[in-house]
């Protein structure tokens, strides 16, 4: 399935979709920054299912407190989001 981008009929909102991903993101400011940001989550949505994909197995697994080296800067945000949390308990990025 290819990645997917359309503004929704109220003008307002991005609906983005490629695999298990699903978002509408609205952003908000003056026309000419908010028609760049939905631009840049445009390119972003083609690319960023491929970079997850390929570092899966690990972003599956548990995270500890010290964060996991990932290749990918989501997969390394994921995993700064959760490891704070990690402690005795079974978390994983996804």
């Amino acid at each position: 399935m290819e990645p997917q981008a359309a503004m929704l009929p109220d003008g307002r909102r991005l609906h983005l979709n490629h695999g298990p991903i699903d978002l509408i993101v609205e952003a908000f400011g003056p026309d000419e920054e908010r028609a760049a940001a939905y631009a840049q989550a445009t390119d972003r949505i083609r690319t960023i299912l491929t970079e997850l994909v390929g570092e899966l197995p690990a972003l599956r697994s548990p995270s500890g407190p010290a964060p996991r080296r990932f290749h990918g800067i989501t997969a390394r945000r994921m995993e700064a989001a959760v490891s704070p949390l990690a402690g005795d308990d079974f978390i994983t990025p996804m």
